[in-house]
């Protein structure tokens, strides 16, 4: 699979990973919260991509994920203590352990610096998934 394809199947699985189950046994403050810190998980992955391909994104993501981040930041750390805490308990039968498990290596991913930073060819499907990134994130801040 190519580098852009792990990113899609990355960025999607993390979106499509809003752990139905978790979120339904939680309240719905909690279930938002943890769906925003999934979304700045996935964004963040997705602009180390995106970065590789697009000259001047990082630049672009950075300064709309930086308003962003301060904006939601209460929610975005409540939902990844919610992630957390579901990942702590000892298998409840709504957990898929697998996804769980992917979660956990993009975040840890995203503590350390890229290893890969060569450049990427980026598709025009892709340079939307790119784009969108950064729009989304824009329109949340008028929310």
């Amino acid at each position: 699979m190519t580098a852009v394809g792990r990113v899609g199947t990355a960025v999607l699985l993390l979106l499509a990973l809003t752990t139905p189950g978790v979120a339904q046994r939680r309240d719905r403050a909690e279930a938002e919260a943890l769906l925003l810190f999934l979304e700045s998980v996935a964004a963040q992955r997705t602009a180390r991509l995106c970065d590789r391909g697009i000259p001047g994104y990082r630049g672009r993501f950075d300064d709309v994920f930086a308003r962003w981040s301060s904006r939601h930041r209460s929610r975005v750390e409540r939902g990844e203590a919610v992630f957390h805490q579901a990942a702590a308990e000892k298998d409840p039968p709504y957990l898929d352990h697998a996804k769980m498990e992917q979660i956990e290596k993009a975040i840890a991913e995203l503590k350390e610096p890229p290893r890969d930073r060569s450049p990427l060819a980026i598709t025009d499907g892709m340079r939307t998934v790119c784009e969108h990134v950064i729009s989304d994130l824009e329109a949340a801040l008028t929310r």
